[in-house]
């Protein structure tokens, strides 16, 4: 959330920011970097919907919604109201943080937190993993972050976002073998605390986080906009700028 204010306010040029920005900013100048993102193909794991009740019996209940991420808060309610055909009406959100002794039915969690309860829900709570909700109705990946800058930080910059592109599709390219060491030296920080392993971090990054943004993954995101314009939810269906140019798509 804060990169995604910082980047509107011109205050850095480019960053990897909410996917649903280019939708819902008053500021329509962004252009994406194309191949690099964050998606997942099916189980997210790490964006979940934690529930005393089934999906289909929400109506009349309150929900608590993390404010770190509106891409997350858009497809929750495309879940809620287009998938499953519940009443806009009869759920109230509310942006009380998630924690012991809240008076909720329901809470959308996100990140870390996400990812352990995902591992080991509590007792009376049903966890449903959004990214695979959307994949069983749409048959797509979907995306939750892209790499967005300020197009006149392109005019200004180009030469250095080219290279800048260039360094982050070689990262992303050798990711895959630096996995399992990056695992295991990210649980070696004291600073870290979580009650995952290192099997189960490997695994979130080998099987549920994607870093490209490939044709079938930008299909899915083009799909979320529709969703999301034709819930109300934004205004318009974004054309996204991409840049550097990409033989990808």
């Amino acid at each position: 959330a804060q990169l995604n204010q910082d980047l509107e306010n011109g205050k850095i040029d480019i960053s990897p920011s909410s996917s649903i920005l280019p939708a819902v900013s008053p500021i329509n100048d962004y252009f994406v970097m194309p191949d690099i993102a964050i998606t997942s193909l099916n189980e997210v794991r790490s964006v979940i919907l934690l529930s005393r009740r089934p999906l289909s019996e929400l109506n009349g209940c309150k929900i608590t919604l993390t404010n770190h991420s509106l891409t997350s808060i858009f497809l929750l309610k495309i879940i809620l109201f287009h998938f499953q055909k519940l009443d806009p009406k009869g759920i109230t959100f509310t942006t009380q943080e998630f924690g012991p002794g809240q008076t909720y039915d329901a809470a959308l969690i996100i990140g870390d937190q996400a990812l352990e309860i995902y591992h080991k829900p509590p007792t009376g709570f049903k966890v449903y993993d959004l990214g695979h909700i959307w994949h069983q109705f749409t048959g797509l990946p979907f995306v939750y972050a892209l790499w967005i800058g300020r197009n006149p930080a392109r005019k200004k910059k180009s030469r250095a976002i080219i290279e800048l592109h260039q360094k982050l599709t070689k990262i992303t390219a050798k990711l895959p073998e630096k996995l399992a060491e990056l695992a295991n030296q990210a649980l070696l920080d004291k600073e870290i605390k979580t009650t995952i392993n290192a099997s189960q971090l490997l695994a979130y990054w080998q099987t549920a986080i994607s870093y490209r943004l490939e044709a079938q993954a930008l299909s899915g995101l083009h799909l979320f906009y529709y969703y999301a314009k034709d819930l109300g939810l934004t205004d318009r269906i974004p054309k996204l700028d991409f840049f550097p140019q990409s033989d990808s798509f």
